[in-house]
């Protein structure tokens, strides 16, 4: 369970039942301290992917050196303001081959993230482009 408390000035404290916390920011972008709820969708979105294809290459036995997940969303201008477009980024670098990430990346966004599939299935036009070593920059 998570509790959220209203600290001052549209900025909020979540906690969770076994201590965790976060602050979330509601304010205008340019007064923006903290991540807003929207912001945490996108990060949730990519790091979600981000865990499946660590996991993914790992039980592939590739040896990767690094993963970078960049994401960034269009809204809506009218309300509900819902992400309508969303653009992710996979960029990997190490001794792995893109047909392996691409599988991996595959794997994640149609079947095992959860947060990712949440923004599809919200009508999300959802893209996605993959760099390795370099190459697709």
């Amino acid at each position: 369970m998570f509790t959220i408390k209203y600290l001052d000035n549209y900025v909020f404290l979540a906690e969770s039942d076994d201590g965790r916390l976060i602050i979330v920011d509601g304010r205008k972008k340019e007064e923006k301290k903290y991540f807003s709820p929207m912001e945490l969708l996108l990060i949730a979105a990519a790091t979600c992917s981000a865990i499946d294809v660590v996991s993914i290459l790992r039980k592939m036995r590739k040896n990767f050196r690094s993963l970078r997940v960049e994401i960034d969303g269009k809204r809506r201008g009218d309300y509900p303001r819902i992400y309508e477009k969303v653009r992710v980024r996979y960029i990997v670098e190490g001794d792995v081959d893109r047909e392996s990430v691409e599988k991996a990346v595959k794997l994640s966004l149609d079947k095992y993230c959860s947060a990712s599939i949440t923004l599809m299935k919200a009508g999300a036009d959802f893209t996605y482009d993959i760099v390795v070593n370099g190459d697709g920059e």
